[in-house]
């Protein structure tokens, strides 16, 4: 449960870069708020596995990528990693023990 912690850690500080990225430039004045999507910063950092994903995904069902993949790469990046920190740390949470008595 340790490593869904971590991950949570992880996905909840790539969020936050993300956000504030996105939040820069309105907080200087050199635009307005435009949260950047998934797939813009997936092409920006590795074009190549962004094509090789697309590719694949495509291979399996040419509808896969188009009415299924793309629609979830257009979400906010701080938003996609903020979900994946609250479903890791959800994952990763302490369980309570329950100790049950029996006379």
């Amino acid at each position: 449960m340790a490593v869904f912690r971590f991950l949570a850690a992880v996905f909840l500080l790539v969020a936050t870069v993300a956000l504030v990225v996105d939040a820069t430039p309105p907080v200087y004045g050199a635009g307005s708020f435009k949260p950047s999507a998934l797939s813009n910063d997936w092409m920006e950092l590795a074009p190549k596995s962004y094509d090789a994903a697309r590719s694949a995904v495509s291979g399996l069902a040419p509808w896969l990528w188009g009415d299924v993949v793309a629609p979830i790469l257009t979400i906010p990046t701080f938003v996609a990693f903020g979900g994946l920190a609250l479903l890791a740390g959800y994952a990763g949470r302490r369980r309570k023990t329950v100790r049950i008595f029996a006379n």
